[in-house]
């Protein structure tokens, strides 16, 4: 119990010190500045305004440099002013209201081909409908000035705390980033332990394992916030400050960090019964829960400023060499055991202190020179560039953008609930436009999941509120609860929707109560709960009916993007392997970005594939076997860069098998393009006599064999995918 309640508040102090935390608390003070100085004034109306622009320029708001924000939140603030604008003038004739609403729908979801930056500015612009609809009385003018005042005031605290500490965003995502790999590596500790002591549980094994794909692409998005930020930060600054170059030190160590965690391949069964016969199993799983520890200390210490405590020793690993020495000398000892995998785990293990140590040191204070090829890397190539040019616009506008079918769903959703509220007379439709502009997403998937947890959420937050008023009408209790649901909703809902809905709708509701001095509050929550009901219902069936994005429709371009970009990053690898002239660093490793883009983008798509209703269980079923497969190649060949330096060179059977590799992967291309390649008799039996030669040889040569062992099951998976109707219904 004890153990339980140190953990949860282990887990609470790191929440509080994180970055959606310090969000939230930003926009919570940003909106309850104006409500104060309203009060104060005796100006409660224009306080309730300004709160308003607060809320939506916070929500438009995107970590990135100075430059980025300042320009980011101008041009949102000129959206924001013509929509609040326009929509108040027009309120009052309501055919061409309705006309107008339709339009902003339908123009700002196009905002989606831009990029995440763009989603934000687009869906708070959309809630300025919504808040215009809201807005009390004839004051046009002083509604919409009061709006932009709120929006003013959020972006010169946004600004003024970034200029006080510009690094603060970046150190508190690369904390994440390293909690991240801490839960990566419990989720592989978990794996093994279902392998070791429950094999045939291949459910359980299977959960695990989808976990861990969905932590991939948590630390994807991860790595890509940081790149926007820290990189750009750098590349516009006139000089590179000290804090400014251990960050970008420390974040390039935890990308090969983490490629060395995703080489850990425990779905390799003679790995695993290696590490049994071996009497390793012991000694593997305390250096598991060893670089647990040391994962979780390093978090710790980026987050609070201090120096790193925990002990990092190499010689930790003397055992595992030792034994795997001792098995080479006696080979008779047990012919089954894969003396190259215990190498390869050893070589991890090795690989992770020494980049965990150097970590500890950048912390502490301690720079070392040898790892200056860090900062050899060119920056500006890593960072997305968004091209906001109207020509993107207007090429997405057809049928075969789903941005564009997006954008259609959302326009015809907000106009049927138009209609829906005003012939039914439903006095609360704004609540049904917030919902629609929320919940409605580009895929079937997203739209689904939203759509559940937006009602639970709404359900939970009603019931909360009203145990509250029940027990209590206290002015001072209730402005507290409000101000706490207000940092909850806003840290809340970009990790977990459900429990961020159930305190917007907390909230909302208390502010209401106490806008209106004690309003009746089940009318408040019957308005909420029936606003979101009626838009979840409109949203599923436009989404499931109306030009509907189905992902697995997709499904061959990401497969083929993924493999492209794993056989590109293979053969960046391997040039430096065959040839004396060396590619760069900054080469190989914007390989291996797109490797871990496309792997993110494969995964989560087949987290909303699964959803999907049009799609059998068996072709979901070997979705899943070649998305693991892939999967293993891309750590299969991100553990060869590994083993590859400066003077490594390529024995006759390593050429054959990288030919063989490429072959197997440009084949598999092929098939997903449409050109049915069969290998021959042959073909098949050379390789299978390569791949014998290969065995006890180098670990170069043994990674190799296994890639291409990979690439050969992988294109027997594409060969049987080509008999599904689903994929053939794809390719058309």
């Amino acid at each position: 119990m004890q153990q339980k309640i140190k953990h949860i508040v282990s887990e609470s102090t790191f929440f509080i010190l994180g970055f959606y935390f310090s969000r939230g608390l930003r926009i919570a003070v940003a909106i309850v500045i104006p409500l104060i100085a309203g009060w104060l004034f005796n100006r409660p109306g224009i306080g309730i305004v300004a709160s308003s622009g607060a809320l939506v320029a916070g929500l438009g708001d995107n970590p990135g440099s100075i430059r980025v924000k300042f320009n980011t939140q101008s041009i949102a603030a000129l959206f924001y002013f013509l929509v609040v604008l326009v929509s108040q003038l027009l309120i009052s004739h309501k055919v061409i209201f309705g006309i107008w609403i339709t339009l902003c729908g339908f123009f700002f979801s196009m905002f989606f081909i831009y990029g995440s930056r763009a989603v934000s500015v687009s869906i708070s612009s959309l809630l300025c409908v919504v808040y215009a609809c809201s807005f009390e009385g004839n004051h046009i003018v002083m509604n919409t000035l009061g709006m932009m005042l709120g929006v003013l005031l959020y972006g010169l605290i946004s600004l003024v705390l970034w200029r006080i500490q510009p690094y603060r965003v970046i150190e508190q995502k690369i904390s994440e980033n390293i909690r991240y790999l801490y839960e990566y590596t419990v989720l592989i500790h978990e794996y093994f332990l279902i392998k070791l002591k429950n094999p045939t549980n291949v459910q359980k094994q299977t959960e695990v394992l989808n976990k861990l794909f969905e932590k991939q692409e948590k630390i994807h998005i991860n790595h890509e916030d940081i790149r926007e930020n820290l990189f750009k930060l750098r590349i516009n600054a006139k000089s590179f400050s000290a804090k400014g170059r251990k960050m970008t030190l420390i974040f390039s160590a935890l990308i090969d960090l983490y490629e060395q965690l995703i080489s850990l391949n425990l779905q390799d069964n003679k790995l695993i019964d290696s590490l049994i016969k071996s009497n390793l199993k012991k000694d593997f799983e305390y250096h598991l829960s060893n670089m647990e520890h040391i994962l979780y200390e390093l978090s710790w210490s980026i987050n609070l400023h201090k120096n790193v405590s925990v002990s990092i020793d190499i010689s930790q690993l003397d055992y595992f060499k030792n034994r795997i020495i001792d098995l080479e000398n006696n080979k008779n000892e047990d012919a089954n055991i894969d003396i190259n995998a215990l190498k390869h785990v050893r070589f991890i293990f090795k690989s992770f202190y020494k980049q965990t140590g150097f970590i500890k040191s950048l912390i502490n204070g301690e720079f070392r020179t040898e790892k200056k090829q860090y900062e050899d890397l060119d920056l500006e190539k890593f960072t997305r560039q968004y091209n906001y040019n109207f020509s993107t616009f207007k090429a997405n506008l057809n049928l075969k953008s789903n941005i564009f079918k997006h954008a259609l769903r959302v326009s015809l959703a907000i106009s049927v609930s138009y209609i829906i509220c005003t012939l039914l007379k439903i006095e609360y439709y704004a609540w049904v436009f917030l919902t629609i502009i929320l919940i409605l997403k580009p895929v079937y998937g997203n739209t689904k999941n939203s759509c559940i947890q937006r009602l639970q959420g709404t359900i939970i937050g009603g019931l909360i509120t009203l145990s509250l008023l029940l027990i209590t009408h206290n002015i001072y209790v209730i402005c507290v609860v409000t101000f706490i649901c207000i940092v909850g909703a806003y840290s809340f809902i970009p990790i977990n929707y459900r429990t961020g809905v159930a305190f917007v709708t907390i909230f909302v509701i208390l502010l209401i109560f106490l806008e209106h001095s004690g309003s009746d509050s089940w009318t408040n929550i019957y308005h909420r709960l029936g606003g979101t009901t009626i838009a979840v219902v409109i949203s599923f069936i436009v989404s499931f009916s109306f030009l509907p994005t189905w992902e697995y429709k997709n499904l061959p371009v990401l497969i083929d993007k993924l493999l492209k970009s794993n056989l590109d990053y293979f053969n960046k690898i391997t040039y430096n392997l065959l040839n004396n002239d060396k590619l760069s660093d900054t080469e190989i490793k914007l390989s291996r970005r797109d490797v871990l883009l496309e792997t993110s983008n494969l995964s989560s798509a087949f987290q909303r594939i699964i959803s999907e209703p049009k799609i059998s269980k068996n072709y979901k079923s070997d979705i899943y076997n070649i998305q693991t497969f892939i999967n293993l190649l891309s750590t299969r060949i991100s553990s060869l860069r590994s083993y590859i330096n400066q003077n490594s060179l390529a024995t006759e059977i390593d050429s054959q098998l990288i030919f063989s590799v490429e072959n197997n992967l440009n084949n598999c291309l092929l098939n997903i393009e449409g050109t049915l390649v069969n290998c021959d008799i042959e073909c098949i039996e050379k390789e299978e006599e390569l791949n014998l030669l290969a065995e006890n040889q180098s670990l170069i040569t043994y990674q190799l064999r296994e890639i291409s062992l990979l690439s050969q099951q992988i294109y027997s998976y594409i060969n049987k995918l080509n008999n599904f109707e689903e994929w053939k219904s794809s390719k058309t």
